[in-house]
């Protein structure tokens, strides 16, 4: 029984190995940059065994784009589907967001950059998260704009704005560390976030 036990926790390690490992390849070399044996190298692990795990390189990118919109969705239905005004709602999720892409980096990148325009499997996988997001952003941002000042937004146009203002940060980070001034300090992730909300707010009022 014990046998049992362990070779159950040694692979959901080796699972859990390969997933990261692919993660942090994915956001440097890029999906299509990045080899199966490569991967299987670096993450101490056969072929044999990536395919038994998701199936393809496919499957696995799939298994990483899943992990991230499941945590982005968790937090804009904590936050936006509460109680409260609009104002309040979105700073709260705007700042879970901020802390959320900070922590899970390589994610973001791997999410936003991997968008293979000629790859409609990946195209309607991505699609099948977004819906979602767009629903609750429909319903808890932008009927509420409409209802208090008559203001129309499309989700369809927030939800894209949002989620790539909101990254700008991560993803122009190796740039700006270079030609920031010296007398100019990274603002903090919660300075970030206010400074993000305010904008918002003024641009959608």
């Amino acid at each position: 029984m014990g046998k049992k036990v362990n070779t159950k926790q040694e692979a959901a390690g080796s699972k859990e190995r390969i997933v990261r490992v692919a993660v942090k390849l994915f956001a440097r070399h890029g999906y299509a940059g990045t080899g199966l044996r490569e991967l299987s190298s670096e993450a101490g692990v056969n072929l044999a065994m990536i395919n038994y795990f998701f199936g393809s390189k496919k499957g696995l990118l799939k298994e990483i784009l899943d992990t991230f919109y499941a945590k982005y969705l968790e937090i804009a239905r904590m936050e936006l589907e509460q109680e409260g005004g609009l104002q309040e709602k979105l700073e709260h999720f705007i700042y879970g967001t901020v802390i959320f892409f900070d922590a899970y980096k390589d994610y973001l990148l791997v999410t936003i950059n991997e968008l293979p325009h000629d790859d409609p499997e990946i195209i309607e996988h991505k699609a099948s998260w977004a819906q979602m997001m767009i629903a609750i952003m429909e319903k808890e941002i932008c009927r509420p704009l409409v209802a208090e000042g008559g203001r129309v937004i499309s989700p369809t146009v927030l939800g894209p704005l949002l989620t790539a203002t909101m990254a700008s940060r991560f993803l122009f980070a190796p740039v700006m560390d270079r030609v920031r001034p010296e007398n100019c300090p990274m603002e903090s992730l919660e300075e970030y976030a206010e400074t993000i909300s305010i904008s918002l707010l003024k641009m959608i009022s």
